[in-house]
């Protein structure tokens, strides 16, 4: 029964599949490269360059394992949330939360499988790449070889087999907890959730943050900054818990500029403050993108020139959540198939409905450029210098199109192929 489920949700919503098919495939790709540098630097005779390619080969590895368990549970949640009708009426006809569990973990064990190969090829072609650059950067043993084989394949199956297992299981943790007519009453409309609970939640984790900062800040700058990642992921935990107050904030603040550009700028803000959660759902993986890079970034400034490898990491872990934050945008898009089937019938032009989406497009970077400034902010100031506010305005002024180039390209791909489906054909599914 659950494969039979699983295989039947993936077939319903391959936009979901494809999704977390390529988060596995990045974590697949990354995986197989570290583990390949790790084996070669196994290899090698002691030296301070063996030393530098293990410590690189087991950073990249772990802070793989976790971004691709992160990006499997917010793709996966999503999906599970985009399909509340169906799981209400599976609660509601006798599925246990257990089999509601794991029909979710085997929708994302099933989209590991192809994952694996197609991961590990491109990881083969990366870790080449990667040992020829720092080779020639003299970070190589001099006369060493890359090695691959087979333990690289191995760690990425292991690797894929958990995450996917793990991000199904957290994914599917709301779902399955829901009782049956409660599922029902909120697969019904927008509910608004526990929103006192996630809002105290919410603020505690703030608290945890803030303490964690003191402690951190007692520190010397070196050791500090191991801890920036810690931080980074404390802010946005709160953040992600206050993601529907914050949504309502941003949709409130924007009304006043928005109905400045009439209809659009109407359908804009009504749509955003009705569906704040979907907001938030949007706003929360694309403030990821913007904290870690800036943080990233930030911390390099006023110290020494940035090594290859810093760059490299910063482009690489940037890329990941850029990725969490497409597939998020595709998705949500997607669903709305039948919202702008509806408002082309009662009359709203391609045009008009291109205009509102573009406007909710802003106020989502607008709000995670805000979010993300200030949560890099407060994750670098440990180090007690450098900065997001400290970087060059052409490096903040790119970092702010990239994300807007982001959200706009993640939510018009899809609309542009809703807007050539007939509004009647799809009311009418």
């Amino acid at each position: 029964m659950t494969t039979g489920l699983a295989r039947a949700s993936l077939r319903s919503r391959p936009a979901a599949a494809v999704g977390v098919f390529a988060a596995l495939v990045l974590a697949a790709t990354v995986i197989t490269a570290s583990v390949a540098i790790l084996r070669t630097a196994s290899a090698a005779p002691p030296s301070p360059q063996r030393e530098d390619l293990t410590t690189i080969g087991i950073g990249f590895t772990l802070v793989t394992v976790y971004l691709s368990i992160f990006a499997t549970a917010q793709v996966a949640a999503l999906a599970v949330a985009q399909r509340q009708r169906e799981t209400a009426v599976l609660r509601a006809v006798g599925a246990s939360p257990w089999q509601v569990r794991r029909a979710v973990a085997a929708e994302t064990l099933l989209t590991a499988v192809p994952a694996l190969p197609a991961g590990y090829g491109l990881g083969v072609l990366l870790a080449r790449w990667w040992f020829g650059a720092m080779a020639d950067r003299g970070l190589v043993p001099p006369g060493l070889r890359l090695t691959v084989s087979w333990p690289p394949a191995v760690a990425a199956a292991v690797v894929l087999t958990v995450t996917s297992l793990l991000g199904g299981l957290l994914a599917a943790q709301r779902a399955a907890r829901s009782r049956p007519a409660a599922a029902l009453g909120e697969a019904a409309g927008p509910g608004g959730g526990p929103v006192v609970l996630r809002t105290v939640l919410a603020l505690a984790a703030l608290a945890g943050a803030v303490v964690l900062q003191s402690a951190v800040s007692a520190e010397p700058a070196e050791e500090a900054a191991e801890h920036v990642p810690l931080l980074l992921l404390a802010y946005l935990v709160a953040i992600a818990l206050a993601g529907p107050v914050l949504g309502r904030l941003a949709a409130t603040a924007a009304a006043g500029p928005l109905r400045l550009f009439g209809a659009p700028g109407e359908l804009a803000v009504a749509n955003s403050r009705a569906r704040s959660r979907r907001l938030s759902a949007a706003i929360t993986p694309v403030t990821l993108v913007v904290a870690f890079t800036l943080a990233r970034l930030g911390s390099l400034v006023g110290g020494q020139e940035p090594s290859w490898i810093d760059l490299f990491a910063t482009v690489l872990y940037a890329g990941f959540a850029a990725l969490v934050a497409a597939d998020t945008l595709v998705m949500l898009m997607l669903e709305r198939r039948r919202e702008l089937a509806l408002l082309r019938l009662i009359g709203a032009g391609p045009g008009q409905l291109v205009r509102m989406v573009l406007l909710e497009s802003v106020i989502v970077t607008a709000t995670a450029l805000g979010l993300g400034t200030a949560v890099a902010s407060a994750a670098v100031a440990p180090l007690g210098s450098g900065g997001p506010l400290d970087l060059p305005g052409q490096v903040g002024g790119g970092v702010a199109a990239a994300v807007a180039v982001l959200v706009i390209g993640s939510s018009f791909g899809p609309l542009a192929r809703l807007l050539t489906i007939r509004p009647a054909a799809e009311v009418s599914r």
